[in-house]
């Protein structure tokens, strides 16, 4: 599975790279938009990248069918995501049952079921490098999340600017004013990386079921 959203996301970053291969001569508005609509895409990409292994990396985990009696705590956070809701909105009648129920959930020998669909660990950043941190948290993956610290600020970088112009704050244009199409293709490559290793870093944590236990 994992290598089916590698080959999504090459298919996604060399379809940006030929959109913007074709838009090499585009003067004034329309060469600073297409500048700045690769930052909508790389970030397509990128959330894309981002959901995609969280999902999957759930998926291969419970085919190991470890109890969860044995899993490392962070994880837990994922198996017992119902019952962590129940205790938020179950109301002052039902507090004490959902605790007693979580606890014994979480020691029981009931094997892993997280719904991959719907939990993707966040912090409210919205796909900034902090969100991933927390991912790798959940998942025990002791290690940064990028090749290199450059990529950090990369990251926050793409995001804020992708939603200055989904949300309507500036333009494509705007954005694209600062940047040499040298920069973008640069900024490109940098997401593509990126993304390239977040599949590679997840798809060997998820092979090693030893990596879920305590």
């Amino acid at each position: 599975m994992f290598r089916q959203i590698e080959a999504e996301v090459e298919a996604r970053f060399a379809a940006i790279e030929s959109f913007f291969r074709l838009t090499k001569g585009f003067q004034g508005d329309e060469g600073a938009t297409a500048k700045g609509l690769v930052f909508v895409q790389a970030y397509a990409a990128y959330e894309y990248t981002v959901s995609s292994v969280v999902r999957a990396a759930i998926d291969a985990i419970r085919t190991h069918n470890h109890r969860l009696q044995d899993l490392i705590p962070s994880l837990l956070a994922l198996a017992l995501d119902a019952e962590l809701n129940s205790l938020r909105d179950g109301g002052e009648r039902k507090v004490w049952e959902n605790r007693l129920s979580l606890f014994e959930k979480a020691l029981s020998k009931t094997t892993f079921d997280a719904p991959g669909n719907s939990v993707i660990p966040h912090d409210g950043s919205h796909f900034r490098y902090t969100q991933l941190q927390m991912i790798f948290r959940v998942f025990g993956i002791k290690r940064l999340p990028v090749r290199r610290r450059a990529h950090i600020g990369r990251i926050n970088e793409v995001v804020g600017h992708r939603n200055l112009i989904a949300h309507g704050t500036e333009k494509a244009s705007d954005i694209g004013r600062r940047y040499t199409r040298a920069e973008i293709t640069h900024i490109a490559h940098q997401m593509r990386s990126v993304c390239l290793l977040l599949i590679q870093v997840f798809d060997h944590h998820c092979i090693n079921g030893a990596q879920h236990r305590r």
